[in-house]
This record gives structure tokens, sequence and C-alpha cells, in this order.
């Protein structure tokens, strides 16, 4: 029998998945800013890094307690240049769900972005096609993507 997803569960796969990618990047950076000594504050840097880690960390926690209610389990991660891939088991089936290494990594800058607390760049895109100013800008939205592609489910057994 294949594994089919609903929209909450793809969401708590993709939100994972980027989770522990954001976390191990900012867990880099930490790193690589103890090791410097060319800023002349590394601590402050240090500290806002740490803080926007410990939001990562905190929605981490959450989107596992959410896994296990679903019960999903993760067993295999694997990123390649063009794509991000996981093997998925619910309720005793397999499955695979698959996300573009692009759209992967440019959702991931802009969730380190919103719990780092900056505002993103203004796009010239995204302006609003009439005069109305555009919605003020919560992180809190970041959460839970809107798009989802690149579920393929399979078969297992014979």
């Amino acid at each position: 029998m294949a594994v089919f997803l609903s929209e909450e569960e793809r969401s708590l796969v993709k939100s994972y998945l980027l989770l522990v990618y954001i976390q191990k990047k900012f867990d880099h950076d930490t790193r690589a800013l103890e090791e410097s000594d060319q800023l002349s504050a590394p601590g402050l840097y240090r500290e806002v890094i740490r803080s926007a880690a410990d939001r990562a960390n905190l929605l981490l926690s959450e989107v596992r307690r959410d896994l296990r209610k679903q019960n999903l389990r993760l067993y295999e991660i694997n990123q390649s240049e063009s794509m991000v891939e996981a093997q998925i088991l619910c309720k005793g089936h397999h499955g695979t769900f698959q996300i573009p290494a692009t759209e992967f990594r440019q959702e991931a800058a802009e969730r380190m972005r919103a719990y780092l607390g900056l505002i993103p760049a203004a796009d010239s895109s995204s302006a609003p096609a009439d005069d109305r100013p555009a919605a003020p800008y919560n992180p809190a939205r970041v959460r839970e993507p809107a798009r989802y592609s690149g579920y393929t489910p399979y078969r297992t057994g014979t």
C-alpha cells in the first residue's frame, strides 16, 4: 500500500526538513563567529544567531511532537544539488517526499531571515497592484509553507 500524505502531513515533513537544515546553518555560523578574530563584537552577533536558533529549535520541537501525533517518521534524508528527499514511514508504509533544492534553499533563507527578525528585501515583483499599503511582515506566518511539490508515494513489499 502506498503512503498518501495530507496537506498537513506534507507541511510537517517540509517544516521538519527546513528546520533541521536551518538549525545546522545557525550552528555552523555560530562556530565560525567563535573562531573569527576579525569582528570587534563577536558576542553580539553570536547572541543574535543563538536567539534565532532558539526560535528554530522551539518550532522544531513542536514539529517533532506533531510528527509523532501523526504517526510519521522520517528515517532517511538525502540532499543533492538538485533535490532534497526524505524517506517516510507512516503507519507501516513507506513513501518519499521530494522538494527541489533551489526552492528548499530559498524558503530556508526566508525562514532564517524571519527567525533573525529581519524584514525580507523589498522585491519589485511583489508590489501590490493597487495603492494599498503592503501587509505588515509577520515572521510567525513563515512557519507553515503554502506550496508543496514532489511528493511521490511508492509501494513496498510484493
